[in-house]
């Protein structure tokens, strides 16, 4: 027998601190609050393509050219890359802007620029791509 064991300096069947129950437990509430989540998350997430919703905000001259402020939201499920959103005026005047990244559930803002003033503007996602 070496001299710690008979000394009793690392005992084998020592009383845990009460510090650590209170950690052991704290872990293991959050491991399973993780898991939940991951888990209510995977089941309740569909896989549905993007939803484009785009608007007008204001139309303002300024400069000699009309802007037309608009945004642009995704309600889809999906995200969605080089997304291409024309907008076209009354009198048939057209423009269009591309937005690099228009994440699933977000909000993007821009504006198309006109020679005249777009009266009755349509605007219509042209295209996208997924990331």
């Amino acid at each position: 027998m070496s001299d710690d064991e008979e000394s009793g300096r690392y005992p084998v069947n020592r009383a845990q601190h009460p510090a650590e129950w209170i950690i052991g437990a704290a872990s293991a509430i959050g491991l399973l609050a993780l898991i939940g989540y991951l888990a209510v998350t995977a089941l309740a997430e569909t896989d549905g393509p993007p939803v484009f919703e785009p608007t007008v905000d204001e139309v303002f001259a300024a400069e000699g050219v009309w802007h037309a402020r608009i945004t642009l939201r995704n309600s889809g499920d999906r995200t969605a890359a080089d997304v291409v959103l024309q907008g076209t005026a009354g009198g048939g005047e057209a423009s269009e802007v591309t937005f690099d990244y228009v994440p699933a559930g977000s909000t993007r803002q821009s504006a198309l620029l006109f020679d005249a003033e777009p009266s009755g503007l349509e605007l219509s996602v042209r295209s996208y791509t997924d990331p």
